[in-house]
């Protein structure tokens, strides 16, 4: 199967065509999926073993909801998907582009240009050399905040320490919040037991926040907590979401208010990486004015020894 034919499926399921027309319709490999449905494994268990993140998400879906109903929420976790990975980019590229435009230049003039300067280098590179240092460790705090990311993301440790510094980050915080809004959103006006719920989090593909929040809410489960109680004391969650929350399970109308908390934190997300995104922009054209003043500099230094002739 592949996302594409997965897609088509889902459409046509969704508008009332029985279930093995779609599948002939739907998948180049429909023989091999009807030979395996007659010998009892679920439609899950075939998609489970997939390639690709949505497909294993809409395993999980399947396996908690009917169809209509995976296919249904699929598409709204899709969606808060591209959206979170969209605002993300659209305010991050630009800037990160133009900062790296500005290191290439400054260790190009570096590396280059001053070498034919090289008898007047003790005098006039100091704003340069600078210049160098700060870019360097621009990118080096840059890379350790990916690698550590990546590392929490893939690796799933629980140095509660490590845990609640990165979470002091507002963007993680909100970031992570949203994602288990979106899924709440999909379980929590579903009949699923607190146990169900907690599971397909944490099998949710594509939401690597939630799913590692749930494993810790998972063990306190375990201790006797409601999930309540688990969302009121995880620090890592932002304050407004844990209200949103209290207030749809007072009111039951939880998917109303998660959905609420999204709209919501996508405009707070997008003012944070914007703002995040000037500093970055701020920082790079401050760095290429003053890469051109050093260099400005370096040049006329042959003029001024001239001069002094």
């Amino acid at each position: 199967m592949t996302e594409n034919e997965m897609e088509v499926f889902s459409l046509l399921e969704k508008n009332g065509l029985p279930f093995q027309d779609a599948i002939h319709l739907s998948f180049h490999q429909h023989e091999s999926i009807t030979d395996l449905l007659q010998k009892g494994v679920p439609f899950f268990e075939i998609v489970r073993h997939q390639k690709g993140r949505r497909l294993k998400r809409m395993a999980s879906l399947m396996e908690y909801f009917s169809l209509s109903q995976a296919v249904q929420y699929d598409q709204k976790l899709q969606q808060t998907r591209e959206l979170l990975t969209k605002n993300l980019l659209t305010n991050s590229l630009y800037p990160l582009f133009i900062m790296a435009f500005a290191s290439i230049l400054i260790w190009f003039f570096s590396n280059n240009i001053l070498p034919a300067f090289s008898a007047f280098e003790h005098e006039d590179t100091a704003l340069l050399d600078g210049l160098k240092i700060l870019s360097g460790l621009f990118w080096f705090i840059v890379a350790v905040i990916g690698i550590l990311i990546a590392y929490f993301l893939y690796t799933k440790p629980n140095y509660a320490l490590i845990w609640s510094l990165l979470f002091k980050i507002p963007l993680l915080k909100i970031l992570c919040s949203c994602e288990c809004a979106a899924l709440f959103e999909c379980t929590q006006n579903s009949g699923l037991a607190t146990v169900q719920t907690i599971s397909f989090m944490q099998k949710a593909t594509g939401f690597p926040f939630a799913s590692i929040l749930s494993r810790h809410w998972n063990k306190k489960l375990s201790l006797g907590y409601s999930l309540m109680n688990c969302i009121r004391q995880d620090n890592r969650l932002d304050e407004l979401f844990v209200r949103f929350f209290e207030i749809g399970s007072q009111v039951s109308m939880m998917e109303t208010m998660m959905k609420s908390y999204q709209e919501s934190s996508l405009l707070k997300l997008e003012r944070i990486t914007k703002k995040i995104s000037n500093y970055i922009l701020y920082f790079a054209y401050s760095s290429v004015g003053l890469l051109a003043i050093s260099v400005y500099q370096i040049m006329l230094a042959p003029l001024n020894l001239l001069e002094s002739f």
